[in-house]
């Protein structure tokens, strides 16, 4: 094979690989892109109207309540409300605007979802603000189920097909707390020295006393 024929075989065969070579970077770019949209939805703590209308959500409280009598009591403390059942596992948002699947008094009351859908109000329009207990944050689980949580609810979206293990996280590091001195106690009109919440920082940081 002459010279100007090896030349021409050896431009071929780069430009073939230059090729091979840019599909394939297109190709990761896409995966990576993808990626980092998937990474992004991961850790949202944002939720669309859609997104909370199609959910199914678990309700609870995070401690016991003098509306629900059944609840869990331990001496000397303010018990979990996360060890017991569920006070729903049918709730829903409907588009409507209400929330349905709830006993009472929850039953049928209004709910709003602020511009950003970070925050969802309990019986209270965004005109008159937020409230520690009204105003439910919304974060995004590892599971990529939704939760969301006030002072005094969370609600988990039921993710199956572990759907028997959605409060195992925390109901499974329940421990006692003590209050620490000078720590103003706000929760209700009794005060309490000693709480029971999960053995988790963030928990413990996120719950007012």
């Amino acid at each position: 094979v002459g010279y100007a024929a090896r030349l021409a075989q050896a431009d071929s065969e780069a430009r073939a690989e230059t090729m091979s070579i840019s599909q394939s970077i297109a190709k990761g770019g896409y995966w990576y892109r993808k990626f980092g949209a998937e990474e992004r939805g991961a850790s949202r703590t944002t939720i669309t109207k859609t997104e909370l209308h199609d959910a199914v959500f678990s309700f609870r409280l995070w401690f016991q309540s003098k509306v629900h009598p059944d609840m869990k009591r331990i001496k000397g403390a303010i018990a979990s409300g996360l060890d017991g059942r569920s006070l729903s596992d049918n709730m829903r948002f409907t588009s409507s605007g209400q929330l349905t699947g709830m006993p009472d008094p929850y039953d049928g009351i209004p709910y709003f979802l602020n511009d950003t859908g970070s925050i969802v109000n309990f019986g209270m329009s965004f005109d008159e603000g937020t409230d520690p207990y009204a105003s439910l944050y919304v974060i995004r689980r590892k599971d990529w189920g939704w939760e969301l949580r006030s002072q005094l609810f969370v609600i988990r979206s039921v993710v199956l097909p572990q759907s028997g293990k959605l409060w195992e996280d925390y109901s499974s590091c329940l421990v006692i707390q003590k209050r620490k001195k000078g720590v103003a106690c706000d929760r209700g009109s009794k005060k309490y020295k000693r709480r029971e919440v999960p053995d988790i920082a963030e928990i413990k940081e996120f719950l007012t006393w």
